[in-house]
């Protein structure tokens, strides 16, 4: 430790691996997780005080422990802090407590963690090390420098204390530096690494989404496929316990001793029961997944009014249905009828109204070559623009977002989108693209502007740049791999339900 005139010697050479001077705010620069602030604060610790210890996990055996003064409580009284300063006037303490007290369990299972991967190692720091990390201690800081009077005033035994956490930081703080500062990257590989931000593209295109169906093809759906369209008023009564029982229930609901409603509230086991098993007015589609033969669907809407149907066997459970009011054709010249086949080729025919809407993209672009507005106008589409965007698959924080170059639903969508970026930006200057399926919907774009490098009024990219970004991801990896760790035991809901019970 520093001596009491607190003259630090230079470090001597050693064969021992040696910290990347990173200091010891390591975890809070880089290890841990940027907090995501969402409630207000409130008291998270009073309850525990009274506790000696809570035990929230295990690291390879270490315990992941809080101890009033660790630096478990230490996250917790440091969160809920930034919580408070950040958050007014939401008063749901139970949630924030139990979001406060994760984060923290997480922070320090990270250290644990990172402390005990770093023994395994064989990884050892120097006095001098020591010695020059704890002239940075907060303890022995006085307006922003250390002091020789705190230092001097401190008692041996906290002197000893912090000395002992300094060199698990150090020890820490080298084991993580190795895995996210190494392997260091070649100025040349940055260099490249930033010269990706280039070229940038302005786009501007037009969508074609489900409302761009011919309503005549919504028709002519329907009408070839009638009977999925057609209505039943059907009650149910779900037993899942055993087929026998089913059966029973069966025999009852077929004698009409008792209502089926009744029975429903006293043997059903699904959602309805209570309200006597009504299901309401359903179309035969909605009922498929719930049939695994399509025969027992026919039978059930042959059936007449106050027909009980056959006990239908499930996956884990047997059905019983009445009938409330027998089957009907769908009105097929009703505007809500059309609006019901409309909203069902959405879902479950995409590859019919997606090939359609490609088909209409493709014409709109053989039109469009010589003038992509006009060609909107005539088709009564919207021509939208964009901001610059970058070859910037999964939105990269370094490059132009896609995501941010427009306001537009169906263009935020595309960051993750091969199709997009394999046509978009083969696409030379005042080119319009073949259609792009961005599901639900088609685009067509144009190219209205690139640029091949930094404006004179724009700051490039740097190395320094690139190497943060990827030491973030580096630290984030880390953590996660942590966390998934098969060494990681994970007790915390179990030993917070405990020291804070639910009233």
């Amino acid at each position: 430790m520093p001596s009491n005139s607190v003259k630090l010697p230079p470090e001597k050479p050693t064969k021992e691996k040696h910290s990347h001077g990173l200091g010891i705010t390591f975890f809070s620069a880089i290890i841990l997780v940027v907090i995501v602030v969402t409630f207000v604060g409130a008291p998270v610790v009073s309850k525990v005080s009274e506790q000696p210890s809570a035990i929230f996990g295990t690291y390879d055996g270490v315990p992941i422990e809080f101890i009033q003064g660790n630096a478990f409580a230490q996250h917790v009284e440091q969160l809920n802090r930034f919580y408070e300063q950040f958050n007014q006037g939401n008063n749901n303490i139970e949630l924030q407590r139990q979001l406060v007290w994760r984060q923290a369990f997480e922070q320090t299972a990270v250290q644990v963690a990172l402390k005990r991967e770093a023994e395994v190692a064989g990884i050892v720091v120097t006095d001098s090390q020591i010695d020059k990390a704890l002239v940075f201690h907060p303890n022995y800081q006085k307006d922003g420098k250390f002091s020789e009077e705190l230092y001097r005033t401190t008692g041996s035994a906290d002197r000893f204390r912090y000395k002992q956490e300094t060199k698990a930081n150090l020890i820490v703080q080298q084991y993580a530096g190795d895995h996210i500062e190494g392997p260091l990257l070649s100025t040349a590989t940055k260099d490249f690494i930033a010269s990706m931000a280039y070229p940038q593209k302005k786009f501007s295109y037009v969508t074609f989404t489900d409302t761009d169906y011919p309503q005549a093809l919504v028709a002519d759906y329907a009408a070839k496929n009638k009977a999925l369209f057609r209505t039943i008023d059907v009650s149910k009564i779900t037993i899942d316990t055993s087929e026998g029982d089913a059966n029973k229930v069966h025999d009852e609901a077929v004698k009409g001793d008792k209502a089926f409603a009744d029975l429903a509230k006293a043997y059903s086991k699904d959602t309805l029961a209570q309200s006597g098993g009504n299901l309401g007015v359903r179309r035969f589609y909605e009922l498929k997944s719930d049939f695994a033969k399509s025969d027992d669907l026919e039978k059930l809407f042959t059936l007449g009014k106050g027909a009980v149907s056959a006990v239908v066997k499930g996956d884990k459970s047997w059905t019983i249905y009445k009938v409330n009011a027998p089957a009907a054709d769908a009105d097929l010249a009703s505007t809500d009828t059309l609006a019901v086949v409309r909203a069902y080729l959405g879902r479950s025919e995409r590859g019919l109204v997606e090939d359609n809407l490609e088909a209409q993209a493709k014409a709109f672009a053989e039109a469009a070559k010589g003038d992509l507005v006009g060609a909107a106008k005539k088709a009564g589409k919207t021509v939208t623009t964009t901001d610059w965007v970058s070859l910037n698959f999964g939105n990269h924080s370094l490059f132009p977002s896609v995501t941010d170059a427009s306001k537009e639903a169906t263009w935020r969508g595309l960051a993750s989108n091969e199709d997009f970026f394999k046509k978009a930006f083969r696409l030379t200057l005042g080119q319009i693209s073949p259609p792009i399926l961005a599901s639900p919907a088609v685009l067509v774009v144009k190219v209205d502007a690139v640029k091949m490098m930094a404006m004179p009024n724009e700051t490039p990219i740097s190395p320094a740049q690139v190497q943060s970004a990827i030491v973030t991801e580096r630290g984030q990896s880390l953590e996660q791999q942590i966390l998934a760790s098969p060494k990681f035991k994970d007790q915390f809901q179990a030993e917070f339900s405990r020291l804070f019970p639910t009233r």
